[in-house]
């Protein structure tokens, strides 16, 4: 039988950006330290002398509106006269300017200049939650799945709600065929935002790696909900009908699915197996007839012919059809 269509990661990938991207502006902030400055102390010049106390003696004057002091210090009975110049003051950074810095670096495709301006941003705000999903994002244009993964793992340690993380790592963990994963944090978004069809089609998928049949035929039926003229997830829920040796149902789909697209190979074939599996085989040998006069060159077609017959009793053209089969798979 026909193997269900794959997980759809790109689906997944796109329909994770179409609505979020008002979600992406969040900044991060690291602190300068404050440059030191080194006093200078002066030495009295000393007299060859002894030297005399000032008759009296005179308090510091600061003359108005220069931009210097002068201090008149009394060092060992001797005045001397200290100039202090005023240093300007050090301008502290943001998080919020450093993240502004990373978004413009972000949307000029400077992946790791964005990536070093949101770390310095995380670095003084470590609440951040949107520095942390643009700096994912640019992990993840970079490749940087590891990375990308423990970012959004932040994200979701700082707001356990947020589906746009759930939607991400479930679809970084599909590409990795982690699957045990990949359920859970889609099973987490759509606990969250439950109208996305593409998602249940992904956890269909999912499911059925797991042979969890009747996870697989209730997320295909929601996707088939929010949009019915989803041929995928209907083509897959059919396969498992037949998984479950559930064929009358399985039949109701694969039908309904050629009555709008005729053509579709794998659909009649499904249908033919379904048939063959009811005991239904006159239709069984109708649809495969059907199939072969479409594609000629389908070997497995030529297969559940020949079985068909088979159980029909019709020997000789069972042989006909498996000895047609081998060839097609020795030309293959």
């Amino acid at each position: 039988m026909k193997n269900p269509s794959g997980v759809n990661t790109h689906s997944l990938l796109k329909s994770l950006y179409s609505g979020l991207t008002i979600c992406l502006c969040i900044s991060f902030i690291v602190s300068s330290g404050c440059r030191k400055e080194e006093k200078v102390v002066e030495k009295a010049p000393e007299s060859k002398e002894g030297i005399s106390a000032p008759a009296e003696k005179q308090s510091p004057k600061v003359a108005e509106g220069t931009s210097s002091v002068e201090v008149i210090h009394e060092v060992s009975g001797q005045s001397a006269l200290v100039s202090v110049t005023p240093q300007p003051a050090v301008k502290t950074v943001t998080a919020q300017e450093f993240y502004g810095e990373g978004v413009q670096y972000f949307n000029q495709g400077r992946w790791e200049s964005a990536i070093e301006s949101f770390n310095r941003a995380t670095d003084i705000d470590s609440t951040m939650v949107d520095a942390y999903k643009k700096k994912a994002r640019a992990y993840s244009k970079m490749g940087l799945m590891n990375e990308a993964i423990l970012s959004f793992r932040k994200v979701i340690e700082l707001n356990p709600n947020d589906s746009e993380a759930y939607l991400n790592l479930g679809a970084f963990y599909v590409k990795r065929r982690m699957t045990d994963d990949a359920i859970r944090m889609l099973e987490r978004y759509v606990s969250l935002k439950s109208n996305n069809a593409v998602v249940y089609y992904n956890l269909g998928c999912l499911y059925g790696r797991k042979r969890l049949f009747d996870k697989a035929i209730a997320a295909y039926q929601k996707a088939l909900k929010i949009n019915p003229g989803y041929v995928d997830a209907s083509y897959n829920l059919g396969v498992v009908y037949n998984d479950k040796e559930m064929y009358g149902e399985a039949i109701k789909v694969f039908n309904k699915i050629l009555t709008t697209n005729p053509k579709n190979y794998e659909a009649r074939y499904n249908l033919a197996f379904a048939y063959n599996k009811k005991g239904l085989y006159g239709d069984a040998v109708t649809t495969c007839k059907k199939l072969l006069a479409l594609d000629p060159r389908n070997a497995n077609a030529h297969f559940l012919l020949g079985d068909t017959y088979n159980k029909l009793g019709k020997a000789k053209e069972a042989q006909e059809e498996y000895d047609i089969y081998k060839k097609r798979i020795f030309i293959k």
